[in-house]
């Protein structure tokens, strides 16, 4: 299974969280570190979240210490200029947001014009509804749009039986723990997409990722186990 940690939005509008997140996490075992990258005032129509926006200095620069270290990046696009930083910066691997889907088609035809590897979260979508059909580049990821999602969600029980490329590939978890997580690897992901944090219990209005997160003790502890399962199963 494919670990990818989302960086945002835990990072409190800081570069040097974003690093000490990505090196936390990259040692805990995740495989991809994720950004999203949005003008937040333009999205939700507010400037509280403008804070926590990621310009494109401080996502080359993000970029520049994944290198060094070896850590793959991804990001999110919410708009086109935004794309175009992701192009820029030579990263080859797109995301879709699960709002994306319904709201931005353009933006949508635009990254998969781009015919690269693309995963696509489906949190607005309907229970197997595949917006995009299907094609080597596209993988879905089953996904509760919720954060976060508490684990007696009815929604969370429409995660598939079993993953696989045809329908479902992968997961984007909003969980607290490692259960739903845990769960979705036994069921046969292969991608698991989850936020990860510095200090889950940094809860708050404007970020209301972190008690969904991965933090480093718990990243460890999901890779771990799913290392002995593996040797169990061998």
């Amino acid at each position: 299974m494919e670990i990818i940690v989302d960086l945002c939005n835990q990072h409190h509008g800081s570069l040097a969280e974003l690093k000490r997140m990505t090196l936390n996490a990259w040692s805990a075992g995740a495989d991809v570190v994720k950004v999203q990258l949005m003008d937040s005032e333009k999205f939700f129509g507010t400037t509280d979240k403008k804070y926590r926006d990621i310009d494109f200095e401080t996502f080359a620069s993000l970029k520049d210490f994944c290198d060094t270290l070896g850590v793959p990046l991804m990001a999110t696009p919410f708009d086109m200029e935004r794309l175009e930083w992701i192009k820029s910066l030579g990263i080859r691997r797109h995301k879709i947001a699960s709002r994306t889907v319904k709201e931005d088609p353009k933006l949508c035809e635009a990254i998969l014009a781009e015919n690269k590897p693309t995963i696509i979260s489906t949190g607005a979508c309907k229970k197997d509804e595949f917006p995009f059909g299907h094609d080597i580049n596209i993988k879905y990821l089953f996904c509760v749009s919720k954060y976060p999602t508490l684990l007696h969600d009815p929604d969370l029980k429409d995660m598939p039986g079993t993953f696989h490329l045809g329908g479902y590939y992968g997961y984007s978890d909003h969980t607290v723990g490692i259960a739903a997580p845990l769960l979705s690897f036994f069921r046969n992901a292969k991608i698991l997409e989850k936020h990860y944090s510095n200090n889950t219990m940094a809860q708050s209005k404007f970020e209301g990722g972190h008690l969904g997160s991965f933090d480093q003790q718990s990243l460890k502890q999901f890779k771990d186990l799913t290392k002995e399962i593996k040797i169990i199963r061998s």
